[in-house]
């Protein structure tokens, strides 16, 4: 065991050194028409690397269970929770005018497009029939009424009609966002099925006139509207993006500074920035990387770079998500994020990671996703929260400062408003389609680890199946099984956790070197053979960091309104100290079980514990894994810890960790700690003990 200082520093970084294409150097890439995954017109820049169709990887394993539980409850049959599902992006379902307001009847469009880019993605990585006849059905079924006068998805619009192009603007562009949301769920669509009626209707939506990706709120388009250009080369598409990267481009009125904002760094001067809606920032900083792509110029993917940076820095949560409830601000115990926001810093990080190739994306998508994501929804995937915080030990606590506020952390099949309940569908499956990239010199990368298998071409076209079995966040052992259709040299890139220090590869059961590169990867490349295995072990050493906790109280009202930020070493507030404790990826919890339901907590259940920094003594317990996974109490690796007692009695309506490090109350005892997404009510965000005279 050992003990870091502050809040996950080694997740944080500011810039990628190098960023060409991930392979052995420059010299080994591929011209686009022997790169097995290029597409036939490229940006000015390479991305680091590329994204696999969807259904190129499937899930094994206890992560298989995961995504089939998602099938089983609401990715497959949103329709059933909410009539809303049944209307969003229907063909009888065509609001015009005010209408198309979020709260007067357009809310359908952005739920649609959350829901089925959650559905395509599960579909084609399940292979499932069920879940791909509802997608194909859903995704295509205006494709015939594309007929280049609407707004962008919103075909029943014509751009001609002023009242029309108003009705598109409402709510500082609302309307555009949720047809990005479309475009997005329609290009990963299609880049799993072919199907030609997907094409034409995104070629059709963003091939016609108009500024509409640089209206306010827009700023969901720029990455559907690239992919279709990749594919088709319409040259409409590049003059849209031409303008809306050139030095006198980025937003227009209405609500320019969406996009103008995030275009140059964070200043460095203390409280000169306001926070952000956190799906807004994540979705206004992060196409910034895009115009690196399009345009080759540096300064765009810093100042992308720079912006999540400075974010994580003031707002991460031990989950691995930032606080999100629903603007950020400093890291505290009962702070919230949003589940729209789970679904929103995954999809940001992936997209960063294909970018830049670094291997610390790759890290934080693994703390999310084990951590934050399975706390979203109840074990049965049918109910879910609004919002999630590191300490929950009753209901109807803590109060949230946005949204249902306290009732935004019940478990329930559908919150108000319905966003989260369908941007909950998007996590899994966005997290299983990109555990595997190819590089462009026709290798592939191993960028997000669990139970998996792989079915992709390397070298010139050859399929290979790779097959990984672990049990990893777990355990620590992965062993990978690769099996080419015949002889062939090509590279395998596997990432090494940021918080590993001691990892360990084998190829065919003789060890080599397991440096990571700058970019947090160790590259093999050999002649394959199939049956030919690779082992890697990740050494998981449990680690007690401490920090201090920034937040706020509860909001009086939960008015939205911007604050100033600053980052922790320069923000007056003085703060909480706490502690957690993390293995490897998990953050771990003392769970408060949950009996009957997920909004039951034991009463009987002990949970007033401060841990004392000096003498943590934490040990590794290890079981099978269960038959069956769904995140259980019983969970199969545990940690057993010195805790003492404390007297702690948190207000329910505004909780807050105690002033400074207390007292216990009687000699220190073990209490047990388990994974925190397997747990409902938990404390991970620990009091700190005082030291004992």
């Amino acid at each position: 065991m050992s003990i870091r200082i502050g809040l996950f520093a080694g997740l944080l970084v500011t810039g990628v050194a190098g960023l060409l294409p991930l392979t052995g150097s420059a010299a080994e890439a591929q011209t686009p028409g022997n790169v097995n995954y290029g597409r036939p017109f490229e940006p000015k820049v390479r991305p680091a690397l590329l994204a696999l169709p969807p259904g190129a990887v499937a899930p094994q394993g206890w992560l298989s269970d995961w995504c089939l539980a998602a099938r089983n409850g609401f990715t497959g049959h949103m329709s059933e929770y909410h009539e809303a599902f049944k209307q969003a992006w229907a063909t009888d379902y065509t609001m015009r005018g005010e209408e198309l307001r979020w709260p007067k009847g357009g809310w359908p469009y952005e739920g649609g497009g959350y829901w089925f880019d959650g559905l395509a993605r599960l579909g084609y990585v399940l292979h499932d029939s069920f879940l791909i006849q509802q997608t194909q059905t859903r995704l295509t079924a205006f494709s015939s009424r594309m007929d280049g006068n609407g707004v962008l998805f919103l075909w029943w619009l014509n751009k001609n009609n002023a009242e029309d192009r108003k009705g598109a603007q409402e709510d500082n562009g609302w309307p555009l966002w949720a047809s990005g949301l479309f475009g997005r769920a329609l290009s990963g669509y299609y880049a799993a099925s072919q199907d030609p009626d997907a094409l034409h209707t995104l070629e059709t939506a963003y091939g016609g006139d108009g500024d509409w990706m640089r209206m306010s709120w827009a700023m969901s388009n720029p990455w559907p509207a690239y992919d279709t250009y990749t594919w088709t080369g319409n040259k409409a598409i590049a003059a849209k993006l031409d303008a809306l990267f050139a030095p006198e481009g980025g937003g227009i009125a209405p609500g320019g500074d969406s996009w103008n904002r995030y275009r140059q760094p964070p200043s460095p001067k203390p409280g000169a920035e306001d926070n952000d809606h956190v799906v807004h920032f994540l979705e206004s900083t992060t196409p910034w990387a895009l115009g690196y792509l399009w345009t080759g110029k540096r300064e765009f993917l810093d100042s992308a770079l720079a912006w999540h940076a400075f974010f994580e820095r003031i707002a991460m949560q031990p989950t691995g998500v930032p606080v999100a409830d629903e603007w950020y601000g400093p890291t505290g115990a009962f702070r919230g994020t949003e589940t729209c926001d789970v679904a929103a810093y995954l999809w940001s990080k992936a997209t960063l990671f294909a970018v830049t190739g670094d291997g610390a994306m790759g890290d934080r998508m693994e703390r999310a996703f084990f951590n934050a994501a399975p706390a979203t929804v109840s074990r049965d995937f049918k109910t879910h929260v609004y919002f999630q915080s590191p300490n929950r030990m009753v209901c109807d606590s803590p109060v949230f400062d946005h949204g249902p506020r306290q009732a935004g952390g019940y478990y329930r099949p559908i919150h108000s408003p319905l966003c989260c309940t369908a941007a909950l569908n998007r996590i899994v499956p966005w997290y299983v389609t990109h555990m595997w990239m190819a590089t462009y010199d026709n290798g592939l990368a191993a960028t997000c680890y669990g139970p998996s298998r792989v079915n992709a071409l390397v070298a010139e076209r050859v399929p290979v199946e790779i097959t990984c079995q672990t049990a990893y966040p777990f355990s620590e052992a992965l062993e990978f099984t690769v099996k080419p259709s015949k002889k062939t040299t090509f590279p395998l890139s596997f990432r090494i956790p940021g918080w590993c220090s001691a990892p360990e590869l084998k190829v065919n059961g003789k060890a080599i070197p397991a440096a990571r590169d700058s970019r947090g990867f160790v590259r093999v490349s050999r002649k394959w053979k199939p049956g030919d295995t690779v082992s890697l072990r990740f050494p998981m050493v449990p680690v007690v960091e401490t920090g201090i906790d920034q937040a706020k109280g509860t909001a009086a009202t939960p008015a939205h309104h911007a604050l100033k930020v600053m980052l922790p070493e320069v923000n007056p507030v003085s703060g909480r100290p706490y502690a957690t404790v993390s293995c490897g990826p998990l953050l771990f919890a003392l769970a408060i079980p949950d009996t009957r339901d997920a909004n039951t907590p034991d009463p009987a259940a002990r949970w007033k514990f401060a841990l004392p920094l000096k003498d943590t003594d934490l040990t590794v317990e290890r079981k099978a894994m269960p038959t069956q996974w769904d995140w259980p109490l019983d969970a199969p690796l545990t940690l057993s810890a010195r805790a003492v007692a404390i007297d702690w009695d948190p207000a329910p309506q505004d909780p807050r960790l105690p002033e400074a490090a207390v007292p216990g109350q009687s000699p220190a005892e073990r209490i047990k700690l388990i994974p925190y997404g397997c747990t409902k009510f938990r404390i991970s965000m620990f009091p700190v003990a005082a030291d004992r005279p």
